[in-house]
């Protein structure tokens, strides 16, 4: 079993990277140490989850792990991804335990994760991590995929561009940033 970890440890590692590095994010902000392994940043820190929704300075990466277990109460982790979001000046990457996996609790299911994801901005990458060898070759598998795919993989991740290019996505990602109304 510890062989199966070490090969998601690996390929979490491997995915972090290269969302870095197809961002060009120069730094890079996590919630979980699992979450910080982002090579060729030139500065990767790892903070508390309230200090990273909390803070106000803007990074191009903010990595979170497991991003709805983080937050308190039902609605939390909503307003915790957005908080994610504000603070990310390129790209927020969000891993998050697989909700079409059986067994995997009160996780939020896609559909209700991708609705939050698309709100703070564009979803440009939807990938599966944590497969056994049986059933992929790779560690990373993009979407769409199979049912088997989606049914064993451990690691639901999405990758969410924050950079408004267009007048009318500035607007809605400046009302995003302003918080929740009467706060």
């Amino acid at each position: 079993m510890s062989v199966g970890w070490r090969r998601e440890e690996e390929a979490v590692r491997r995915f972090v990277q290269s969302v870095a590095a197809a961002y060009g994010a120069a730094t890079v902000l996590a919630d979980a140490p699992r979450a910080g392994d982002a090579a060729g940043a030139t500065e990767v820190r790892v903070v508390l989850p309230d200090a990273l929704a909390a803070g106000v300075d803007r990074v191009d990466l903010v990595v979170s792990w497991d991003a709805p277990a983080r937050a308190a109460g039902a609605a939390g982790w909503e307003e915790y991804l957005a908080a994610l979001a504000r603070r990310a000046q390129k790209a927020l990457l969000v891993l998050a335990r697989n909700a079409e996996r059986p067994g995997q609790g009160s996780s939020p299911d896609t559909t209700a994760l991708a609705r939050v994801l698309w709100q703070v901005g564009r979803v440009r990458q939807h990938a599966y991590l944590g497969l056994p060898r049986l059933v992929a070759s790779s560690d990373v598998v993009e979407a769409p995929a199979g049912a088997l795919v989606r049914r064993v993989a451990r690691i639901h991740a999405f990758v969410v561009d924050t950079a408004p290019r267009t007048p009318q996505a500035r607007r809605r990602l400046r009302t995003v940033a302003a918080g929740p109304a009467g706060a």
